[in-house]
């Protein structure tokens, strides 16, 4: 702690009595009766001209950070009021983080600490160092969230009951279809004129067939599943502020290549006159220009859909006796995903038209419900769109798939599983135990995850949970004409009747120019 002035000796003695009395009831405050020795303590100090060094030790219930800022606010009131003596600031050489049983990926630790310190693996623990913490870095939390982290990371053994599996284990699936084509269908689907390349990366427009068949898609999952279960049809903003990105801590931490951005262009005509000029003179768009006008990142184009409902109850109350509530969302436009891997046809593409039903509830509730949307869809997949599928654990809505490659679940309950995924078959990859099957709806368990980060309250703070479910439905569509083809006399009955209804369907056609000899 760095102090207004230097200490003389009447003061250090001061010092002394103020360190002892901190440690007698100021540092141990918070923590339950028999569980003191799990609270904090300072353990050594030491004065250097105007610097107060300090040692603190702490458990479970005062961390040391929390400790080092009550100890802060209790010694500038009372040497201001003694000594006239105040505390311009602080920061913490080191921080020192023992866990004495690890079981999960020192390398994901690894990354998390980057160039703030160092790890150390120590028997079946870890010895974490941090240096160089300023006060900010301290107010922010910042080592409280690489402990919520590390526990996150399956520290504890599993129990006797766990059945831990992999992401992707095979939880149940379809008998095996009749294949009825075997074609690729972005490209059976862009010959026959039903849609065609955008001039950009994972972009296509539809035309009126392949918009009949997905509005089929979304008119029988309400039908289905939505309606039945009790969902009300909401809207959703899909620019997503700064403000509402900062409380995805999962999405930020994880998949932030995996958005894009977008930077608002000041309210001035004359800002872009040079922009302009360069256009109308040479036909050009100045990108370098771009940059100098526009603002730094303010949204984010929505790549998850549901964060609008949670911020609907941020930081509101709401009573259990009310809950749950459920929503479905698919009016609002497309979805964007910077998608990794690269883009592949209509199954895996930068913009996509998606629903999502999302919900609040009691824990019990939330598993309910989730489990209920996906017992559904399984049967409308499989008696309606008579589609070969099967359902596999997901990976878990915090994690990109190659974190979650690198974990395992704990399947030994429904409440243990937090997403749920309901693949399809497509023939066109290859066999059925060798393809990579198309992942068409994700159904998640949220446990508190985003009623914390939204500070959504209960009224007798009884536990909450929040969940949701996403159909890609530019995936459902993939699927189906992947195993059913083109031909609507050879789709199942329900949807060629659903789908006669918006049509007739006109396919325009355009000729190559110059036409090829």
């Amino acid at each position: 702690m760095i102090l207004s002035k230097k200490l003389d000796e009447e003061v250090v003695k001061r010092l002394s009595e103020l360190m002892e009395e901190a440690n007698r009831a100021l540092l141990i405050k918070g923590a339950p009766k028999n569980k003191e020795s799990e609270a904090a303590r300072v353990v050594g100090w030491s004065v250097n001209g105007e610097k107060v060094y300090v040692e603190i030790e702490s458990g479970r219930y005062v961390r040391a950070h929390d400790a080092l800022f009550r100890l802060k606010n209790y010694l500038s009131s009372t040497l201001g009021k003694e000594f006239r003596i105040g505390i311009r600031g602080l920061g913490a050489l080191a921080y020192v983080i023992e866990v004495p049983c690890f079981k999960g990926d020192v390398k994901e630790v690894l990354r998390l600490v980057g160039d703030k310190g160092s790890v150390e693996r120590i028997g079946e623990g870890l010895l974490i160092e941090l240096r160089e913490l300023s006060e900010e870095d301290l107010e922010a939390r910042l080592v409280d969230r690489l402990v919520k982290r590390i526990l996150e990371g399956a520290i504890e053994a599993p129990t006797e009951e766990a059945k831990l599996v992999p992401f992707g284990f095979v939880l149940e699936r379809s008998e095996p279809k009749d294949i009825r084509v075997k074609v690729e269908v972005a490209t059976e689907a862009e010959k026959l004129g039903w849609i065609k390349k955008f001039p950009a990366r994972g972009q296509w427009i539809f035309t009126a067939p392949m918009v009949g068949l997905l509005k089929v898609t979304r008119d029988l999952i309400i039908e289905h599943v939505c309606k039945p279960l009790g969902f009300e049809e909401w809207m959703f903003p899909r620019l997503i502020p700064m403000t509402v990105l900062a409380k995805l801590s999962s999405y930020i931490e994880h998949l932030p290549e995996g958005m894009f951005y977008v930077c608002v262009p000041p309210r001035d005509p004359s800002a872009f006159d040079e922009y302009k000029r360069e256009y109308a003179l040479k036909r050009i768009i100045r990108k370098d220009l771009l940059k100098e006008i526009l603002s730094e990142p303010e949204y984010v184009l929505d790549a998850v859909q549901c964060p609008p409902f949670y911020q609907f109850f941020s930081e509101e109350t709401v009573r259990l006796e009310d809950l749950p509530i459920k929503v479905y969302e698919c009016m609002g436009g497309w979805t964007w995903r910077n998608e990794a891997g690269g883009v592949e046809g209509l199954a895996r593409t930068n913009e996509f038209w998606r629903m999502e039903m999302v919900y609040l509830g009691s824990p019990s509730d939330v598993v309910r419900i989730r489990d209920e949307v996906v017992s559904r869809t399984v049967e409308l997949v499989d008696k309606v769109l008579d589609l070969e599928w099967r359902l596999v654990v997901g990976a878990p809505f915090y994690l990109s798939s190659e974190e979650a490659s690198k974990r395992r679940i704990d399947i030994s309950s429904q409440e243990k599983i937090p997403t749920l995924d309901i693949e399809c078959y497509l023939p066109y990859r290859g066999e059925r135990d060798k393809a990579e099957w198309l992942e068409i709806t994700a159904a998640s368990v949220h446990y508190t995850h985003y009623v914390s980060a939204f500070k959504i309250k209960e009224v007798k703070n009884r536990e909450i949970w929040t969940g949701c479910v996403g159909h890609g439905l530019t995936r459902w569509a993939t699927a189906f004409l992947a195993q059913h083809g083109f031909d609507p006399k050879d789709w199942p009955s329900r949807v060629r009747e659903l789908y006669e209804k918006y049509g007739p369907y006109r396919v325009v056609k355009t000729l190559e120019w110059p036409p090829s000899r």
